[in-house]
């Protein structure tokens, strides 16, 4: 267990809760304050016998598409391996997975598994168009709404000396528009276009982990904080 107990805030729209028990297990004290929340869509599903591939970048869209709880024989390719448990608890296995949990190394790698099959993006609102960037025939599904939590964001921008992870650019987005400095905080980032936003806005990265997931970035700012 580390001497030090920072304070470390989580901020996505739900509160990964293996990484806050093993926060807590570092001595480190644990707050939940969502900066965002996803709100589903009453949308018509598309013909799934179109398609050969469904794409899923993140868990919110995961998490979206088994709420609605349709079938598919498609093949699945996913952004993470927290994405791709989850769609395989809901019974639908997973085919691919990038060797980096990242849409920019996804695109270099999916092309040459999906070759000329037509593929569906299952996305959210306010998701990148950077899967639409690769020469495949592909075509889009929003299923949810990402909505800033506004008084939590204006909560979180009084704080000083407590580390905020934030884990998309609509979070920092949020931050940023409620008043948020990142001169008297510390910030960790999951995920290189997170962190891009971070400091797009002014602010320091101080903690961002090579393997883009909850757990690693609790080990890379346990580890910063004890050997500071």
């Amino acid at each position: 267990m580390c001497k030090k107990h920072p304070t470390i805030i989580f901020t996505g729209s739900r509160l990964p809760k293996e990484a806050q028990q093993l926060a807590i297990e570092y001595g480190a004290s644990v707050r939940y304050v969502p900066l965002i929340e996803t709100v589903l869509r009453n949308t018509d599903a598309p013909d799934f016998g179109r398609y050969g591939w469904l794409i899923f970048t993140s868990r919110n869209s995961a998490e979206a598409f088994c709420r609605i709880g349709l079938k598919t024989h498609a093949k699945i390719a996913a952004v993470g391996d927290k994405t791709a448990e989850l769609l395989e608890q809901h019974g639908y296995p997973v085919d691919f997975i990038p060797s980096v949990f990242s849409a920019d190394v996804f695109v270099q790698e999916f092309p040459a598994i999906a070759g000329s099959e037509r593929c569906l993006f299952v996305r959210g609102a306010l998701a990148k168009d950077t899967i639409l960037s690769m020469p495949l025939k592909i075509d889009e599904w929003t299923v949810y709404d990402t909505v800033k939590q506004t008084e939590h964001a204006k909560q979180m921008a009084q704080l000083e000396g407590v580390i905020i992870i934030f884990a998309s650019p609509s979070a920092v987005s949020a931050y940023i528009e409620a008043g948020g400095d990142f001169r008297h905080i510390q910030s960790a980032a999951i995920g290189h276009i997170t962190e891009r936003a971070i400091m797009d806005a002014g602010g320091t990265v101080h903690f961002r982990p090579q393997k883009y997931t909850y757990i690693e970035i609790i080990h890379e700012i346990m580890k910063g904080s004890c050997n500071s």
